[in-house]
């Protein structure tokens, strides 16, 4: 069971950008802002998101939205906030259309 509620109404990308920058924030310790995530463009590398903070996030993206982020496959989503909450609405939106 997730956290997030994941309704259609609570599906909007301003409140999972905003959830995704804060879990940023969370997996790096505190040592990335949420708005510098939150700038329009800027990678997650450009950031300062490390290695470590990816799987901390990933770890945290899975538990909360219960999206299953496979990393033998293309991760190119994980380049930056935008990419990565598209990837989430897509998996959330089809795991409710397959219940």
């Amino acid at each position: 069971m997730t956290d997030f509620d994941d309704t259609p109404a609570a599906l909007d990308t301003a409140t999972v950008r905003r959830r995704v920058a804060d879990m940023v924030v969370t997996a790096s310790d505190g040592e990335i802002a949420a708005e510098e995530v939150l700038r329009p463009g800027v990678s997650f590398t450009a950031a300062g998101v490390t290695s470590l903070t990816t799987l901390r996030l990933i770890d945290a993206i899975e538990e909360e939205f219960g999206v299953e982020v496979e990393l033998g496959r293309d991760v190119s989503f994980l380049d930056g906030l935008d990419s990565l909450v598209a990837h989430i609405l897509d998996a959330v939106s089809s795991s409710a259309a397959h219940r």
